[in-house]
Formats: C-alpha cells, sequence, structure tokens
C-alpha cells in the first residue's frame, strides 16, 4: 500500500516559465532518496535538494552484482516495457512499487542490470512512470506524481538512474498546473518542450512553450527559448491539450507503468 508522508517536501519546478538560470519556485514534487544500481560499477553518488524547505540530503549507489531483469523487479509491482535505456538495441523495463514503506522507482535492462530510486510526494495520486529517448540522445524517465514529473535519466557508465538538476544544481521538474509556472510537458520529434496554457476572462487560452535540453552525460536540463504556440485557443484545442501532458509525447498506455494503489 502506498503511503503519504507526514512531511511535504517540495522540489523547484522548472517549466516553460522558468528564467534562463534554470531556476523558479514550484509545486510539491518528489523528494528522492537512495539510488542503487544492480550492475557491478564503482561507487557512484549524486546530490539531492529538495527545495522550499530547503532541505538537503544525499543520493548513493550501492552496486550489486547484475542478475537477470525479471530477478530485479519487487512481487507486485507496476512494470511497463519501455524505450531501450541501454542502448543494446532491445526494450528494457519500467516499474514502480512501495518497499517496506518506500516508494521506488525502478528500471531493469537487458544488459546492465536494474537501478532503484526512492521517492517522496504530496500529492495523494499513485504515481506513473513513462521514458523516452530524446534528440539529444539522453534516455530520459519521467515520473509523474500527480502535481509534478521529476525527471531522471539512465547513464550506462556506473549503470543507474540519475536525477536531472537544472543549471544551478535543483532537482528539475515540470509543473502539471499546480503553480503558476507551467501546466505539462510535451515532446515533438524527440525535443522535449515545458508547456504552459493560460486563459483569459473570456476562457481562452495562450500556449508557451520553452524547449529543454537535457544533457545525459553531466545529468543536467537547460531552459532554451520560449515560444508561443497559440492565443485565441479554446479549451478543447489540441494545442491546449498537449499543455497539459504529462509524457514525452503520445506514450501508449501499455508503456506507461503504474505504481501499485
Amino acid at each position: 500500500m502506498r503511503t503519504t508522508p507526514l512531511l511535504a517536501l517540495a522540489a523547484l519546478t522548472l517549466t516553460a516559465a522558468c528564467s534562463d538560470s534554470g531556476t523558479a519556485a514550484g509545486a510539491p514534487g518528489t523528494t528522492p532518496g537512495t539510488s542503487t544500481s544492480s550492475a557491478a560499477a564503482t561507487t557512484s553518488a549524486a546530490a539531492t535538494t529538495s527545495a522550499t524547505t530547503s532541505a538537503t540530503t544525499s543520493a548513493s549507489s550501492t552496486p550489486k552484482a547484475p542478475t537477470s531483469p525479471a530477478a530485479q523487479i519487487p512481487a507486485g509491482a507496476g512494470t511497463a516495457t519501455t524505450v531501450d535505456l541501454d542502448g543494446d538495441g532491445k526494450p528494457d523495463t519500467l516499474w514502480l512499487a512501495d518497499v517496506g514503506g518506500k516508494r521506488e522507482l525502478g528500471v531493469a535492462t537487458t544488459s546492465h542490470g536494474g537501478s532503484v530510486v526512492e521517492f517522496s510526494s504530496a500529492a495523494p495520486q499513485s504515481a506513473t512512470a513513462s521514458a523516452a529517448v530524446l534528440a539529444s540522445g539522453a534516455p530520459t524517465v519521467f515520473l509523474n506524481t500527480g502535481r509534478s514529473v521529476q525527471l531522471y535519466v539512465y547513464r550506462v557508465e556506473n549503470p543507474g538512474l540519475v536525477e536531472v538538476k537544472g543549471v544551478t544544481g535543483q532537482p528539475y521538474s515540470f509543473s502539471l498546473g499546480f503553480t503558476d509556472y507551467g501546466t505539462g510537458l510535451t515532446c515533438t520529434d524527440g525535443r522535449l518542450y515545458g508547456e504552459n496554457a493560460t486563459a483569459d476572462a473570456a476562457d481562452r487560452f495562450t500556449v508557451t512553450r520553452t524547449e529543454v535540453t537535457v544533457s545525459a552525460e553531466h545529468a543536467v536540463a537547460e531552459n532554451g527559448a520560449k515560444t508561443t504556440v497559440g492565443t485565441g485557443l479554446a479549451a478543447d484545442d489540441p494545442a491546449v491539450r498537449a499543455a497539459r501532458g504529462a509524457t514525452c509525447g503520445d506514450v501508449p498506455d501499455s508503456a506507461v507503468a503504474k505504481e501499485p494503489a
């Protein structure tokens, strides 16, 4: 069973309204925890920071011997077959599970073992996860906790999931309309965009987007140019609906891992 933390930590949300420095006040998001990779590798560590409370914790990797993908996935986990994350030409597996009261996001690859990160969120919804290989070449995992979408990249060197940071070192996430900084994300031809749909007094919408470039090597996301998609749009306009997305383009439901209720 999923539990809701007593203390709501919030991640800085970086979306279409983010500053050039890649920082902005954000919606309650995810708080990363310990990261464990099952591939044989040297120990790697990533610093993680939860915003608004300015609480800082350290994430660490503890490598284990590679195992088969099926052996890495906890019993009862929500799983989905996803894109090739480790570059061996074969599809990999995303999973979400509650293990000993801890919420976990994991990947099981066909050639490089598995990797797990812990997360928490103040949102009452069960989480979902999807993935895409972006135009930059970054294998990117999108963790949707209901109010925001946190980014992770999969790196083959010291194999594992790594939390993506903004250029200032804060966790990078997209608001899903719970702040004034954005309403979602989308992808076009492998290019990732933070989207923001705002309504005027007549309930007509303006949609803007900011391209976001993700580096797998450095696990960093950087905002690019902001553009206007459309103005005076109806609520059911495809551009408005796309601006409320939580996956990288149209991802089939079968490719979305769902956290057990």
